[in-house]
């Protein structure tokens, strides 16, 4: 299919608070950072013992039950806007994991997040370098400690958050690039990339359909696209054939040199204006999954400190009333996403997780039945 037929209306610059680079923050971290004090956590402790001592399910975690001061809870809301309306991205500091049990980390998490978004995925991943727990098992690059090029979490919510558990003896940052930038830098130095970016391309996604049943789907739809005056992105080169660690089927079409060539381009601008984030214990950050693309650096666990190994909670998030909808051209598939009530949400612990059998990670329990996010 050709490009769209609008992009000789798409604007020649966009403009706005989600146009940035790096370097307007790298020398003021504040900017983006909600630091907790020692009564905010004092706090958050509390309630997550309140929401515990009810007995109820993990998914009615909201600020009903997971009650917290008022200036804490508006401190927290305002970081909705943050990630709608102004730069795309912000973080919560101050806890400290080593502080709480597993079932409180979940509960902190799933809390805390319920005061920025009204509505929660399926499940908490987590996120680990499983190569040596799992040798011989069919991995995904979110598995391995090998770097992570620029991406958003494909057909998900358009709030990312990820809760720092502990981090590695080296690498294992965060880059975070605005897609409005990108396309900015692109304009100027090759629109014939963005314009490409607009086609629909060949995508292939695993689903789990019931315990142990796996099937492909394939799709053809752009990686860019508008909704209004908002400029979104759904990209992830393991998708399109890009990444050669995640082969396509037989079937598949051969990503051609051109897309290849684009999608790199696309990497560079990334690139250049980027932001390095270094994660911290106990850090929770919050990104516009539609406007901001993230990376991650390769790494290095130690072999017998689990806490100098990196990792991770995730939880997609949306906002019924500030989100964004998602731009009907990009053909996101979100109804295995968003699907179910707060009783049936897999909101397990990391070890509970690991106890649950790859094959048995699907709707019924509670959980996002792609193998692409185990």
């Amino acid at each position: 299919m050709d490009a769209s037929p609008l992009f000789s209306s798409w604007p020649e610059e966009i403009k706005g608070s989600l146009v940035w680079t790096g370097a307007d923050f790298e020398s003021n971290s504040d900017i983006f950072t909600e630091y907790l004090s020692g009564d905010d956590i004092a706090a958050i402790h509390a309630a997550a013992k309140h929401f515990i001592g009810l007995g109820i399910a993990r998914g009615l975690a909201s600020p009903a039950t997971f009650p917290l001061p008022d200036g804490l809870a508006k401190r927290l809301q305002a970081i909705t806007d943050c990630i709608y309306n102004s730069r795309g991205f912000h973080r919560v500091r101050g806890l400290d994991p080593t502080s709480f049990t597993e079932e409180e980390r979940v509960v902190i998490y799933a809390g805390i997040t319920s005061y920025v978004a009204d509505q929660r995925a399926r499940s908490i991943d987590h996120i680990r370098d499983r190569s040596r727990a799992e040798p011989g098992e069919r991995l995904t690059p979110l598995e391995l400690a090998t770097p992570m090029g620029f991406h958003t979490d494909v057909d998900t919510g358009d709030m990312l958050s990820l809760f720092t558990q502990s981090t590695p003896l080296e690498g294992g940052d965060q880059q975070l690039a605005s897609v409005a930038s990108i396309y900015n830098d692109l304009k100027k130095r090759n629109p014939d990339v963005l314009q490409m970016l607009t086609e629909d391309w060949y995508w292939e996604r695993a689903h789990r359909t019931g315990p142990y049943k796996e099937t492909v789907t394939h799709y053809s739809r752009p990686l860019i696209a508008f909704a209004g005056d908002k400029l979104q992105i759904n990209l992830a080169g393991a998708y399109l054939g890009a990444n050669p660690t995640v082969p396509l089927t037989p079937e598949a079409p051969k990503l051609s040199a051109e897309k290849r060539a684009a999608l790199q381009e696309v990497q560079d601008a990334a690139l250049r204006s980027s932001l390095r984030v270094s994660p911290q214990p106990g850090d929770i950050l919050f990104v516009n999954n539609y406007a901001v693309l993230h990376a991650r650096s390769g790494f290095v666990d130690s072999s017998s400190d689990i806490w100098r190994q990196r990792y991770v909670m995730r939880l997609w998030l949306h906002d019924s009333q500030k989100g964004w909808e998602s731009a009907p051209a990009l053909q996101r598939k979100l109804d295995t996403i968003f699907d179910l009530d707060p009783y049936h949400q897999g909101l397990y612990t990391g070890e509970e997780w690991k106890s649950l059998p790859r094959g048995m990670r699907i709707k019924e329990m509670g959980v996002t039945s792609s193998p692409d996010h185990d």
